[in-house]
């Protein structure tokens, strides 16, 4: 008996000693996919939330706060001062250990996105082991992963999509191979922390119902998720900035400060998913780089209905539980947000990003569907390959996009400091998230008022040391001869920022 138990531990080790070889291959993929991005990538800070993230980070380690450097004028009036970053914190809380590190800097980001990529490689591995009848086909899964649009564009660009996919992907495979009441406490613990970094992963809610039995779904589960809920989600969540252009959370606001509630609720609404069906209705993959992606996540969502054809009832279930996710998680953003890019970096693309790795798991089983391998290997060639040329066409798309970015940044920042450095002022009115960057800890309140009423509101709500508007700004109007402010680059005849000195 002895000797079984022995033959039995040492067949378990060879087993996990195989898998963690199995996976080695992916997660390699990954790195060499991370390594030509980087070579490929534009690699400088240069987006407005780039900004604000790092410095969130920056904040939490010197300051111990997670009170936000980068304010609206909109925010300010309806929050009072201070108050958060209008994104949930949990993609901030991550990149800190980062910036501890390597400071500030794309590098700490970069270095979060590269190590959480691998890491995500190895769990749409584990996920596809319990999902598909062979390892071969969870294999083929994560090294489709390791290509797949849009992952590799994100990895050199200061934003949360790489983490939150990965924060979704762990709560996935805790609960594919949940066991007892444990097993699904952890994926409640698991599944409501995804809400601290982004709310929309808490539409993945089907995915654990169907999947968790019935009595630790009510009893571990649903408990778990409800503690870490109030106790870690909802503290953190709250006190963040409302944006006007961003109707969730800005639109609660205003129609809870409405005499129609209803109507102040149902009409931005209703005008967002009208704006949304129009950007749809003129969608065109061949010229877009968003729109091939956006294309894509459909074709994904079409071969996972039909690849999890032919897997067992438990897959099966949790693939309809999938797409019935994806159907609530699409009335969530043709209502609250973004289809297209409309002010923002392809706010559509990014909503679906966590789900996409469930559906190339689900989709994996039709590349097997031929009974010659060689096939199957060619098939699974040609995708790779087209999923790299996209990978291509998306990271020169974000190129141009933050050169031009950070042409413009730049030189607002060095025309600011020219005026403004000899001051050492502590808080500025100007859109110029570059000089808040470069010159921590200077607080910027980037969205400036739209009119005297707001302009002389926030005098009141807040002390700043100059304004910056641009040449054609209706303000410009408020602040001629006004005895409040000066001029400071009057000397200037050719400005194109105008800069005002707050005298009282």
């Amino acid at each position: 008996m002895a000797h079984n138990r022995a033959d039995g531990g040492s067949d378990l080790t060879r087993g996990h000693a195989q898998a963690a070889l199995a996976v080695l291959g992916p997660v390699l993929l990954a790195l060499a996919v991370t390594a030509v991005a980087h070579r490929q990538a534009l690699l400088e800070v240069a987006w407005p939330d780039e900004v604000i993230y790092l410095v969130g980070a920056r904040n939490v380690l010197e300051r111990g706060t997670l009170d936000t450097n980068f304010y609206l004028t909109y925010s300010l009036l309806r929050r009072g001062y201070p108050h958060r970053d209008v994104h949930m914190p949990g993609y901030l809380l991550a990149l800190t250990p980062a910036v501890a590190a390597l400071g500030p800097t794309l590098r700490a980001a970069a270095a979060v996105n590269a190590v959480l990529f691998a890491a995500s490689t190895a769990l749409v591995y584990a996920i596809g082991r319990a999902l598909l009848p062979h390892r071969a086909q969870a294999l083929c899964a994560a090294a489709v992963f390791a290509v797949l649009p849009p992952f590799p564009g994100y990895l050199f660009v200061a934003y949360p999509e790489i983490v939150v996919s990965f924060v979704f992907l762990a709560g996935l495979a805790v609960l594919v191979h949940a066991r007892g009441w444990a097993g699904a406490a952890a994926a409640g613990a698991l599944f409501a922390a995804g809400a601290l970094f982004r709310e929309t992963l808490l539409l993945a809610l089907p995915l654990y119902l169907v999947r968790l039995p019935s009595p630790t779904r009510w009893r571990a589960f649903a408990p778990a998720a409800a503690a870490t809920f109030v106790l870690v989600v909802a503290p953190f969540a709250r006190d963040r900035a409302v944006h006007p252009n961003a109707l969730y959370p800005s639109v609660l606001e205003e129609a809870r400060a409405s005499v129609n509630p209803f109507s102040a609720l149902v009409q931005p609404l209703a005008a967002n998913t009208a704006a949304n069906l129009r950007d749809i209705a003129r969608m065109d993959p061949d010229t877009s780089a968003e729109d091939a992606v956006l294309a894509l996540i459909v074709l994904l969502a079409l071969t996972a209905a039909l690849g999890a054809r032919g897997l067992g009832p438990e897959s099966r279930r949790l693939a309809g539980a999938t797409l019935v996710s994806l159907a609530l998680l699409t009335a969530a953003v043709l209502t609250l947000y973004v289809v297209r890019e409309r002010g923002g970096v392809w706010g559509g693309v990014r909503a679906y990003m966590a789900w996409m790795p469930l559906l190339v798991i689900f989709a994996t089983p039709l590349l097997f569907a031929p009974r010659r391998r060689g096939v199957t290997l060619v098939l699974a060639l040609v995708v790779a390959a087209g999923a790299l040329a996209l990978d291509r066409w998306q990271v020169r798309f974000f190129n141009r996009y933050k050169g031009s970015d950070l042409e413009d940044q730049t030189r607002n920042a060095t025309y600011l400091s020219r005026y403004l450095d000899a001051y050492h002022p502590h808080r500025i009115v100007a859109r110029s998230f570059l000089y808040g960057f470069q010159h921590y800890p200077v607080e910027v309140i980037w969205s400036l008022p739209r009119d005297g009423r707001e302009l002389a509101a926030l005098n009141q709500a807040i002390s700043y040391e100059f304004l910056a508007i641009h040449e054609k700004s209706p303000l410009l109007g408020v602040l001629r001869d006004n005895p409040r402010f000066l001029r400071v680059n009057r000397e200037d005849r050719g400005a194109e920022l105008l800069i005002w000195r707050r005298l009282y």
